[in-house]
């Protein structure tokens, strides 16, 4: 299902990331692109091809298998992206989650901040690099960040990856 796709998209950061999955799907989807989306966020939903929320309903912890199922459930032949926001938080999970569910084109890094952490690392550079588990291989990264610090981070890892980075202006 995967390789019909023309688009891959995997949003990563601290915060944001529900939002951005949104409005990614939502210009695809005016610009004409068949899309389906996954947010989790505070409220986990599919956003269907019409840009309905369709909530996921679990019987557990969520778990990053959930994205399987939504690939499963909601990609068909005639859907051309996917927008989907990361769910884990340890770094080993969200590579699992890019390298063996996802396996983007197209990778978001909305923001990196000081949270999780406990899992993540202590220092910016160290929660980059958590974030960037989900970074594309031979693909794009677009990152909103600015610090110099956190950017030396973010194309060390994207050029191993052999990934373009791009710098978005928020102008």
């Amino acid at each position: 299902r995967l390789r019909g796709l023309d688009l891959r998209i995997h949003v990563n950061g601290i915060r944001g990331k529900s939002s951005v999955t949104r409005i990614i799907a939502g210009l695809l989807r005016d610009a004409g692109c068949v899309t389906v989306a996954k947010s989790t966020g505070t409220f986990a939903a599919v956003i269907n091809r019409d840009g309905v929320d369709e909530p996921i309903h679990r019987n557990g912890p969520a778990t990053i298998l959930e994205q399987i199922n939504v690939i499963r459930d909601n990609v068909t032949p005639d859907v051309k992206a996917l927008v989907i926001e990361c769910m884990a938080l340890r770094p080993q999970y969200q590579e699992v989650s890019e390298r063996m569910i996802v396996r983007s084109n197209i990778g978001v890094l909305t923001n990196v901040r000081e949270d999780h952490q406990d899992v993540m690392g202590e220092t910016l550079p160290e929660i980059a690099a958590s974030l960037l588990s989900t970074c594309p291989r031979k693909g794009v990264l677009i990152t909103g960040e600015r610090n110099p610090e956190i950017l030396k981070v973010i194309n060390y890892i994207a050029g191993k990856r052999r990934t373009m980075v791009i710098e978005a202006d928020p102008e």
